[in-house]
């Protein structure tokens, strides 16, 4: 009786050799592993700036005026002394935030003038400036003019809370970014080497099934997939202190996502491949479709900032629902369970990639 050719050990023999070949590849390496983590360094250092606004002072201003020296001593503000010529420049090329004049007028009782200078170039701390300067020069009015006692209190109460930090947002988009690419870049050209070489061709001259090649190469990927977000989720959390709400099963929680991203990604990956002949073909589809979802999804920065009529296309990208999924988790504390709706919508677009890829893939 003739034995039936073991599946599972070609499918072990696929995986290693796809394995093999996916560690030697550069782009993998790029991808995958050094682009991610470049970016993780620039962002948890962005995250760990403390943002402050700059006000320049002319150098002839009495530096011994109240209200200057108040503004000096506030922690939220930057002081630049110069001339008011250079600093009137400056604040044009939006290279400072403001400018201070203090100037006194003489009479019974000596009183100040206080003119603060903004510029259009940079609204946003234009109105911070505003808000600090108006502020300093109110509790100096309340200092010169001798009140121990206002009329009006005001009381500030402090509950606890964590600080929100730039990494905190931009690490979850690194982990769909890297799974994205491995899933995109790793299986095109790869399936296109092989097919050009007549590998995939020699491969089906044996008994084993082609469902077994893919399980395989998916199964290589997955590996790569899952080392990629511990390297990533290690140096976020040791390195720059990114947030896990509860330990290990946050990290276990990202963990399933992975392999979930992953294998709703690899659909991507497979389609592609089955339509591209050779990589010039593949090059313009790649970038059409990972393109838009690494500038759209939330990878860099929040869907909520581009214009409303994108928003409904780029919150309904596979990307979004991965990079929201990862951050229901992280950024909000949740579980698995909170994640339903952002894998049911995943779920929708991979099973409609797997559609197309039986139907277009070509294995010569």
């Amino acid at each position: 009786m003739k034995r039936k050719p073991n599946q599972f050990r070609a499918f072990l023999a696929i995986t290693y050799y796809a394995f093999k070949a996916q560690t030697r590849n550069k782009s993998t390496f790029f991808f995958g592993f050094l682009f991610p983590l470049v970016f993780i360094s620039i962002f948890g250092l962005i995250g760990n700036a403390n943002p402050k606004v700059t006000i320049g002072i002319p150098s002839s201003s009495n530096m011994q005026n109240q209200v200057i020296q108040n503004v000096k001593q506030s922690p939220a503000i930057t002081t630049v002394v110069s001339d008011n010529q250079t600093l009137l420049s400056q604040i044009k090329q939006g290279k400072i935030d403001g400018l201070l004049n203090v100037t006194s007028n003489q009479g019974a009782n000596t009183s100040y003038a206080t003119t603060l200078t903004t510029s259009a170039s940079n609204p946003q701390n234009a109105a911070v400036v505003q808000l600090l300067v108006k502020g300093i020069v109110d509790q100096s009015n309340v200092e010169i003019s001798g009140i121990t006692t206002p009329q009006i209190s005001f009381t500030i109460t402090k509950i606890t809370g964590r600080q929100s930090r730039y990494i905190d947002f931009a690490l979850p988009g690194m982990i769909g970014f890297s799974l994205l690419s491995t899933a995109i870049f790793g299986v095109v050209f790869g399936l296109i080497f092989l097919k050009k070489q007549l590998v995939i061709k020699r491969m089906f001259a044996t008994p084993m099934l082609p469902l077994t090649f893919l399980f395989g190469q998916g199964m290589s990927r997955l590996i790569i997939a899952i080392f990629q977000t511990i390297l990533i989720l290690v140096v976020g959390v040791y390195v720059f202190h990114f947030y896990l709400p509860h330990g290990f099963e946050t990290f276990m929680d990202l963990m399933i996502l992975s392999v979930f991203g992953l294998v709703a990604f690899l659909g991507f990956g497979y389609f592609m491949a089955g339509l591209a002949n050779d990589e010039n073909s593949a090059n313009p589809m790649i970038n059409l479709v990972t393109l838009p979802q690494f500038l759209l999804s939330g990878t860099f920065f929040p869907t909520s900032s581009l214009p409303s009529w994108v928003q409904p296309i780029a919150t309904n990208l596979p990307l979004s629902y991965f990079n929201e999924a990862v951050r229901k988790i992280t950024t909000e504390g949740g579980s698995l369970h909170d994640t339903i709706p952002y894998l049911l919508g995943l779920s929708v677009w991979g099973i409609l990639m797997y559609v197309l890829a039986a139907k277009t893939f070509k294995w010569e």
